[in-house]
């Protein structure tokens, strides 16, 4: 079996739909000229199969030469052969091409919206990203494999062309006009199907997007009550896509119903028109067989060059929105290849937020306590930079500076909005197999979440569905603490990662964080955005943030006494903290 290639797409031109589809085919040079070869042949091969019926009609039959027969005869075998050899060729090489130019487009998109992350949902609206990582990277495929099959329809009408001329230049003048005529005639068709294909796939791809967003919150929807709301914006938008769908069908059956009509319209015409030259002796019974069976001919590569061109047509609506997604640049220092000073060695670095002054020293538990709750959640995003405002340096190396994979590998952000996906529980906790099960055990033991582990039939090899929907709130935060752990980044930054959980929990966790970085924790530090009295009194640090400024740092001690604020903000209905 051969195996196809992966074909390297760095510096593909992705600057509009034409020159990123020709960027892709120059990509495939030696594969495209084979093809391009293969389908002229094979289509040319066929083209010439009249000439040599028509030569065995005249010269043998009717002149009574039995060589000529068995010459002639041999020569439609050879053909055939041909025909044959090339035809497998090409199909072999057209399944090839469709199926490279898919995965390279598939890739580059995977790729590009790797390097973009986070920052993909704040500069783009993503309803119609399923659509252009999946259906959009087969029809570029489909519509490539259709280019061969352009130029090899085109070879065959030149040399069904040439050999008209060569029998009856009257025949092949008119064969030269009408051929023209008829497929200009059926590209007028295509404008309108590009206009109603391009909006269809835009409709297509917001409303899959809000079905997505539905079924993500039915449940919060039918809290608030806003589910039939919804469900009757969706009904209006699939109605919308419905007027649409009909459009482009429209236009697809009149596109189709030229398809046939008028190759059926060029084989009545060419052949009466010979039988018209027969009659009057101007062409002899070879070659009105030839007619008929150019004009027969025919029928299959003009249908071929306009279903071609309808197929690279939809192939260029599908590049448009693909390099309109390319195209997105990266924030500088996001691309892997980004050149940046190494930062300081692990268990060395500070994680400093020059615009609200936070510090985050090496080795530590540090606890940041919002006046406004509502800035612990950007002021985490920008720390890890998930959000581009402000100017955070991981030591003195500004992180807009440093690599995107550097920051990802040693700054983590674990927010109640991560999710799990469906797999094994030990899967979703661990990154892969050679995590060892001591590490995964200390994880869920800092993480209060042993117990969780244990109830289940078959521990950490237990099944987890999609979104973790069979645990509760709390055992997610648990489960979400221990994954984060597991990944052993520099910086863990949490917020609010026990407000699920009931109090007694809550505190064995903050003691299991403290224990945790009382051990030689290789350099780690965690921060835990949150105003629990319970988290705050193990920190070994706490910032006070008010208005988006540090105003006050120390232990969660020295704090209650000396800011009035923060004991106002902190204090809880029980005076003391719960023990276990």
């Amino acid at each position: 079996m051969q195996k196809i290639p992966a074909l390297d797409h760095d510096g593909l031109d992705h600057r509009s739909a034409t020159r990123f589809l020709l960027a892709i085919v120059g990509k495939q040079k030696a594969a495209t000229t084979w093809g391009v070869f293969t389908s002229a042949v094979w289509m040319t091969s066929q083209a010439l199969l009249p000439v040599a019926i028509g030569r065995a009609i005249d010269q043998g039959i009717a002149g009574g030469k039995l060589g000529q027969v068995v010459f002639w005869s041999l020569g439609v075998l050879l053909l055939g052969i041909v025909r044959a050899a090339t035809g497998i060729a090409f199909y072999r090489h057209s399944i090839i091409t469709r199926t490279v130019s898919a995965s390279l487009v598939t890739r580059m998109v995977t790729r590009h919206v790797t390097r973009l992350g986070a920052s993909l949902r704040r500069r783009k609206d993503v309803d119609g990203l399923i659509a252009t990582s999946t259906s959009d990277s087969v029809t570029i495929g489909v519509g490539l494999l259709y280019a061969g099959r352009i130029v090899g329809s085109a070879s065959a009408i030149a040399a069904v062309t040439v050999a008209i001329l060569w029998v009856s230049l009257p025949l092949g003048a008119m064969v030269l006009v009408l051929v023209p005529l008829f497929s200009g005639l059926s590209s007028l068709l295509l404008r309108p199907l590009h206009r109603n294909q391009d909006e269809y796939r835009s409709l297509q791809g917001q409303l899959a997007g809000r079905a997505i967003d539905i079924a993500s919150g039915l449940r919060v929807l039918r809290g608030i009550g806003g589910e039939r709301q919804f469900a009757a914006r969706f009904r209006a938008d699939s109605a919308q896509l419905r007027k649409a769908d009909v459009q482009v069908s429209r236009a697809e059956a009149d596109f189709e119903a030229a398809r046939v009509l008028m190759p059926g319209l060029l084989t009545v015409i060419v052949t009466y028109t010979a039988a018209l030259f027969a009659l009057h002796h101007k062409l002899t019974i070879g070659q009105v067989v030839e007619f008929y069976g150019f004009s027969t001919f025919l029928t299959m590569p003009l249908a071929d060059l306009m279903e071609g061109m309808s197929q690279v047509t939809r192939a260029k609506v599908a590049a448009g929105r693909v390099a309109a997604l390319l195209n997105i640049p990266v924030d500088a220092g996001d691309s892997p290849e980004s050149a940046a000073t190494a930062p300081a060695t692990r268990g060395e670095a500070h994680l400093v937020d020059s615009t609200s002054g936070l510090d985050v020293a090496p080795s530590t538990f540090m606890a940041v306590a919002c006046a406004d709750p509502s800035e612990a959640d950007p002021l985490a995003r920008r720390l890890a930079r998930f959000e581009a405002p402000g100017e955070p340096t991981l030591t003195d190396e500004p992180w807009v500076s440093l690599p995107l994979p550097v920051m990802r590998s040693r700054v983590l952000l674990c927010l109640n909005s991560d999710r799990f996906f469906a797999g094994t529980l030990r899967e979703e906790l661990s990154r892969d197999d050679t995590v060892a099960v001591a590490d995964i055990e200390t994880a869920l033991r800092t993480a209060s979440a042993t117990d969780i582990v244990d109830a289940l039939p078959e521990g950490l090899d237990s099944p987890m569905t999609g979104r973790g929907r069979t645990f509760s709130g709390g055992q997610l935060q648990r489960l979400r603490l221990a994954r984060a752990l597991l990944v052993g980044a520099e910086f863990t930054i949490l917020v609010e990662p026990t407000n699920a959980v009931d109090a007694y929990t809550e505190y064995r966790i903050a003691e299991n964080l403290d224990r945790f970085h009382q051990a030689p924790a290789g350099g780690r530090s965690t921060v835990v955005f949150t105003l629990s009295p319970l988290l705050l009194q193990q920190a070994h640090q706490v910032a006070y943030v008010v208005d988006g400024h540090v105003v006050a740092t120390g232990t969660h001690e020295d704090l209650l006494k000396s800011h009035a604020a923060y004991r106002t903000l902190v204090a809880r209905d029980e005076t003391a903290p719960v023990r276990p």
